[in-house]
């Protein structure tokens, strides 16, 4: 499983980015890879169908205890 901020990384793609498509601010996209604010089941569907995953696929909140690479 992967965060938002894997999956839009991945892609290449700015948090500005990433909100246009979703049709959200920045802010949230930054709140939602921040974890301070989870996405709302029509705006994780948008970000599954964005990223090509499943909703399954697009863990919520980094596990503790894990370094970023």
């Amino acid at each position: 499983m992967k965060t938002i901020r894997n999956l839009r990384e991945a892609q290449g793609w700015t948090q500005l980015e990433l909100a246009v498509k979703l049709g959200v601010t920045p802010a949230t996209v930054y709140n939602w890879e921040r974890g301070k604010y989870e996405p709302g089941v029509s705006k994780l569907r948008a970000l599954a169908q964005t990223f090509g995953v499943s909703m399954d696929d697009i863990e919520l909140v980094e596990e503790q205890g894990k370094a970023a690479a």
